[in-house]
């Protein structure tokens, strides 16, 4: 058998390759051989995981147990390659355990913990460690920034970014493209496209692909398709190339504003005139598009063209099609095929998100027998939607409710209002 100097040239070769699949082949033989990795070895596999394609959980912790088992977990470089290896899957939770556990904690430990929440919808938690590394006077710099405005967006913290943008003209000699564009993507998301536009204007010989394609998606999400499509000509016109993420923010502003047939004009046009190969997300994408227009059967052939297997998200779209458009039939071959089907990677945390979704879409339709049957399913793979909540930014702070929840000190003097306000209601 190979010795442990053998396993370690082949593992630490495959790991800098573009695609470091094979290391994990020998990684894992090296295993079942009852040798294990030393520090440079382990190094060079935890950071081919965090850029590997499609890679996996157990993965993740299994390094993350190798590492354990060798006592290499106090060795800050081994630590803070795990983080981002966590963050590129979303091991939130094993991400924070394992940054709590570190005895030092630099710059790029907090940048690795705050990415992962901004991906893994931990995006409170991500502020709170911001705030945390502006009080114990750690250095910040643009990737802290970049990371604390993702978490700002998906918070909708108008104000949190705001104090955030201020920091970046402080503390930063030159605004990077990469803050630029964050800022962007933060004011879109919190509703002020006006700032949002501000600051791409503002980036006018800076601006990238990125840039664009943040400006163009915050103008769909607000219902802005005719100027998102206009943006997106000038784009080109200026010899910016759209890439995958562009035209993934385009087709969305067609879906949302009626544009069907420059949709698909665009998704037919991406490979042959732009280089892009259809993505997942593109193929989704184009069933919403086609499905909200009432075009079920060429939704279907859109699904059925695929090179790839199609996902919960681009099933779960036809189906609401099939809904939606009372195609019965096409939809009762779905239903099965859907809610019988395993989580792919990834996607396990969304699980509950998506059985409600398709029971609450059955009850809109008073199915009631359906909404029962995907109850069960749901009871039999023990899975579970987390409460929902809302949150509020007043005066800088954000507060946070819960469904049911009456730990805030201010509950009853809300309930009043609340009360005070339906009575005025129905008065009025």
């Amino acid at each position: 058998r190979p010795s442990a100097f053998a396993f370690a040239a082949l593992i630490r070769a495959h790991s800098a390759a573009p695609d470091p699949s094979p290391a994990f082949s020998h990684f894992a033989l090296m295993l079942r051989s009852g040798l294990y990795p030393d520090r440079f070895v382990l190094l060079s596999l935890v950071r081919a995981s965090a850029r590997r394609a499609g890679a996996s959980r157990a993965t993740a912790l299994s390094l993350h147990a190798v590492a354990l088992r060798r006592g290499l977990l106090g060795d800050l470089h081994v630590a803070t390659s795990l983080l981002h290896t966590y963050a590129s899957v979303g091991l939130r939770n094993a991400s924070a355990k394992l940054f709590d556990e570190m005895p030092l904690k630099t710059t790029v430990t907090y940048n690795a913990l705050i990415s992962c929440c901004a991906k893994s919808a931990g995006h409170d938690y991500g502020l709170h460690l911001f705030t945390e590394m502006i009080l114990h006077r750690t250095r910040l710099n643009a990737d802290t920034i970049v990371a604390g405005l993702s978490c700002c967006a998906g918070l909708g913290a108008l104000g949190h970014g705001r104090s955030l943008h201020a920091l970046v003209v402080r503390r930063l000699p030159r605004m990077t493209p990469e803050v630029g564009t964050s800022l962007v993507h933060m004011y879109t998301k919190c509703g002020s496209l006006e700032a949002g536009r501000k600051v791409f204007d503002e980036m006018e010989t800076t601006r990238d692909v990125s840039a664009w394609t943040a400006i163009i998606g915050g103008l769909a999400t607000h219902g802005r398709g005719e100027e998102a499509m206009a943006l997106f000509e000038k784009m080109t016109e200026e010899g910016v190339a759209p890439d995958s993420m562009a035209f993934t923010s385009v087709l969305h502003a067609c879906s949302h504003c009626g544009l069907v047939e420059v949709g698909v004009k665009l998704f037919n046009v991406m490979k042959g005139a732009y280089g892009v190969e259809p993505r997942m997300e593109h193929y989704g994408t184009m069933v919403d598009l086609l499905g909200r227009a009432g075009r079920v059967e060429e939704a279907k052939r859109v699904v059925e063209s695929m090179p790839l297997k199609p996902n919960r998200v681009v099933l779960g779209s036809l189906l609401h099609a099939c809904v939606v458009n009372g195609e019965s039939k096409l939809g009762k071959r779905l239903e099965r095929q859907l809610l019988r089907s395993e989580s792919e990677a990834g996607e396990e945390e969304e699980e509950g998100g998506f059985f409600v979704g398709v029971s609450n879409l059955y009850a809109k339709s008073g199915r009631w027998n359906e909404v029962g049957w995907v109850r069960d399913e749901m009871a039999e793979r023990g899975v579970k939607k987390e409460k929902g909540f809302s949150l509020v930014e007043v005066h800088g702070r954000l507060h946070k409710f819960l469904v049911g929840d009456t730990r805030h000190p201010l509950t009853m003097e809300m309930h009043r209002m609340l009360h005070g306000l339906d009575q005025g209601a129905m008065l009025g």
